[in-house]
């Protein structure tokens, strides 16, 4: 009997012990949507579609590794409004969030209410002494760690102000008075910013996730392409009030405008057609293309429109007046088009692109659209630029070294390092191609300033991961 009982209250005690584990176990598949619930969802939204802070969707935490988002979590971003959770959860924690995050969210509808919904025009105090500074020559400078972008005098490079955006992926954008600057976060929120006040002068979401912004020629319309949901949305820059939301075919890679046409034109990653949407009366016209275009660039005269799918091995040449495409030139691997440096000389027009994935810089003529060049690089860069002023192609390579190439002979003959041990790119030029500024795009990094003549560093300026700089009279598109 006695040893029925023990066996009895050991059996007891065994699925006790179970019964505990699969209760813990089940209440732990559930950690994840509670603790992000409680933590984190009035700043990313019960549905982690995003508010005040960037959306948590698998879409768009593709490209972060959970020990990434482990230590955001952790210890915060420096200048955001996320703080450190160190003190309040544990791993296990987080890491169930993390989890949880990376799991499909709902069906994204973000319409015409919601974009109305989210306008917020801030009570922010304007800048006490207004700048006075030649307009043409000023600056964007996106600090990618940080989520700000810096307004800065290009004769003194002098910070004058900053506001917050959070991630850019395309250029911010000046209207054509400079009146006002517009910036297109990736979290979906356009941002004004008044250089009358110098402020903040008011956002609205647009999306969840935002490709890039365009602005018409007489600053009356500013287009939105967004990946979440798949649209072009309208809003008029002045009041900030959506005008209209045009569902998309396809995933968008980009809207750009026309400054000498009278349409935004849109393009697909993953839709073998361009859109050209009127500026008068917002009606769409549309355009078959040979091949998606993931990439692309505006001709210097706004005849042709050149585009390239991923992956691909050919550029595509784009009649705008004839709507369709009237060449294709073969290159070494997907050409970087967005970020082409183009320049005149003795009255024709050229073009010097990078590849994704290949050590190459090719310099083609355009209008006859000959292959000039195919010049190697250190590395597999992503931006070429040059200006009427200077004699080179400054060219990354993904490493720690500027190449200078010479546009007469296509030859390098010059190299810059900012820092022997980190990454060097994005170049943009002042106004009238004196100074050359250059990112180091490291946590500890910043921009470095030459002289474009005897290439001695003039400034360095201490900056988180800083990327894109843009110069108000060579900010083109």
């Amino acid at each position: 009997m006695k040893n029925n009982l023990k066996y009895f209250y050991r059996l007891l005690f065994f699925l006790i012990i179970i019964n505990l584990f699969l209760i813990s176990g089940c209440k732990e598949s559930k950690t994840g949507k509670e603790v992000y619930l409680k933590h984190c969802s009035s700043c990313h939204h019960p549905e982690r579609f995003g508010i005040s802070a960037p959306p948590l969707l698998p879409e768009t935490l593709a490209n972060k590794k959970d020990n990434e988002i482990l230590d955001i979590i952790k210890n915060g971003l420096l200048s955001t409004n996320m703080k450190p959770f160190n003190d309040k959860l544990n791993d296990n924690e987080i890491l169930s969030i993390i989890k949880f995050i990376r799991t499909p969210g709902p069906e994204i509808k973000w319409g015409t209410k919601e974009i109305q919904s989210s306008k917020n025009i801030p009570e922010t105090k304007a800048l006490a002494i207004k700048p006075n500074i030649d307009m043409l020559n000023l600056f964007m400078i996106v600090e990618g760690g940080k989520g700000l972008v810096h307004f800065m005098d290009g004769d003194t490079f002098n910070l004058l102000d900053n506001v917050y955006v959070g991630a850019i992926h395309g250029g911010p954008k000046f209207d054509s008075e400079m009146h006002n600057a517009y910036l297109g976060g990736r979290a979906g929120w356009v941002v004004k910013y008044s250089l009358v006040d110098w402020k903040d002068a008011g956002r609205i979401r647009v999306g969840i996730n935002t490709r890039n912004i365009a602005i018409s020629p007489d600053g009356k319309l500013l287009a939105a392409a967004n990946t979440l949901p798949e649209s072009i949305v309208i809003v008029n820059p002045e009041t900030m009030e959506p005008v209209k939301v045009i569902d998309a075919p396809g995933t968008p890679s980009a809207v750009y405008s026309l400054k000498k046409g009278n349409a935004f034109i849109v393009c697909f990653r993953n839709n073998p057609e361009l859109w050209f949407i009127n500026y008068n009366d917002l009606s769409l016209t549309k355009a078959p293309v040979d091949q998606p275009f993931s990439d692309f660039f505006i001709g210097p005269d706004e005849k042709y429109f050149i585009g390239a799918a991923r992956k691909a091995k050919h550029m595509s040449i784009f009649d705008i007046s004839k709507k369709k495409v009237t060449k294709t030139v073969n290159t070494v691997s997907m050409p970087h088009l967005a970020s082409a440096a183009l320049w005149n000389s003795k009255n024709k027009e050229y073009a010097a692109f990078p590849h994704i994935g290949s050590p190459t810089l090719t310099v083609v003529e355009i209008n006859s659209w000959k292959v000039l060049k195919n010049i190697q690089l250190k590395g597999s860069g992503f931006f070429a630029r040059t200006h009427e002023n200077i004699d080179h192609i400054w060219a990354d390579s993904n490493t720690n070294t500027i190449e200078l190439i010479n546009k007469k002979t296509l030859k390098k003959e010059f190299e810059v390092t900012p820092d022997n041990e980190k990454k060097a790119m994005h170049i943009e030029f002042t106004k009238n191609g004196d100074y050359a500024l250059v990112s180091i795009w490291e946590k500890e990094g910043g921009i470095v300033i030459y002289d474009t003549k005897t290439l001695q560093e003039i400034k360095r300026i201490p900056l988180v991961k800083p990327v894109g700089k843009y110069n108000a009279t060579n900010k083109k598109y």
